[in-house]
């Protein structure tokens, strides 16, 4: 068996530590090459165990969009890279990572962005997150760097603690306030696998330059569905609750925001259940992790007890 070779070339990621972060550090590093994560905690032991995901060499920075010294050195050397960006002000942040990259001959960067991200004037007008991503993609494009935006639906990562008022490690139930409308769940994991393809690729590079696609799972999975598939993971009951007022009133007992409710009410309408994978499998050459073996791969969690 031949091993694989350590290279030179140096990506970064920005939100080193979320789950797109790090597996996107696991695809570059695993490979042999370098990776640069963003986080804000340099020294932490979030950082330090991402560090350590060699054998390629991996190492934390601080992205602050208003130092521009710092982004310079951040970019410097580097061939491609990842944007997962904070929840701020989106036209900024976006643009002062787009002109850094360009200014340090970054070939090509990759944006998370967000399923429905559109124009205002789209019937209908896209919601608050889909309009800031939005902007953040044109402030991207502006900036003159190369770049694919990658549009992903809901993370099934929801489940495992993005979302605390889902689900929580122990708990019998979980709360999803969708009725019996499918959602077609993306692994994080699966984001992170297409965006290091297109960064590895010259002629996938070529092919999504300037352009955007939508990326779900294989399939829209119902709550019941959802409730089953977690049962026979962990081996446990695991109920479902349905009910906008029951999630906001679970999400207060528990003292976490309700905001992602919004998006559950649309998941609710059906926005969700469409599936989007045919550019996903025409850039890694194969399909979306399902939801049921996102949930086998996380049995530990799904089968924790109080």
């Amino acid at each position: 068996m031949i091993a694989p070779q350590r290279m030179s070339q140096t990506f970064l990621v920005t939100g080193g530590t979320g789950a797109i972060g790090t597996a996107f550090i696991h695809e570059i590093a695993s490979r042999g090459m370098d990776v640069r994560f963003g986080t804000r905690k340099p020294d932490g032991a979030a950082a330090r165990l991402r560090a350590a995901m060699g054998p390629g060499k991996v190492e934390p920075v601080v992205i602050d969009p208003k130092d521009d010294a710092g982004l310079a050195r951040a970019f410097d050397g580097v061939t491609g890279a990842l944007l997962v960006a904070p929840f701020e002000d989106m036209p900024a942040w976006h643009s002062a990572i787009g002109r850094a990259a360009h200014g340090a001959g970054v070939a090509h960067v990759v944006k998370v962005s967000v399923t429905g991200a559109r124009p205002q004037a789209s019937d209908p007008p896209p919601g608050r997150i889909p309009w800031a991503h939005y902007q953040g993609e044109l402030a991207l494009l502006e900036s003159g760097v190369n770049a694919t935006m990658v549009r992903p639906t809901i993370f099934a990562q929801h489940f495992l603690g993005l979302s605390p008022a889902l689900f929580k490690p122990g708990d019998t139930r979980f709360h999803l306030p969708t009725g019996e409308r499918g959602v077609a769940f993306v692994d994080c994991r699966d984001i992170a696998l297409c965006a290091a393809r297109i960064l590895l690729e010259q002629t996938l590079r070529e092919t999504w330059r300037g352009r955007s696609f939508e990326l779900t799972g294989p399939t829209a999975v119902t709550a019941s569905q959802i409730a089953q598939i977690l049962e026979d993971t962990s081996g446990r009951e695991i109920a479902w609750v349905d009910g906008a007022e029951d999630f906001s009133a679970h999400a207060k007992s528990i003292g976490v925001p309700d905001g992602i409710q919004a998006v559950y009410r649309e998941a609710a309408e059906g926005w969700f259940a469409d599936v989007r994978d045919s550019e996903f499998v025409e850039i890694t050459g194969r399909y979306p992790t399902s939801f049921a073996k996102f949930a086998f791969d996380h049995r530990s969690y799904f089968s924790m007890t109080r």
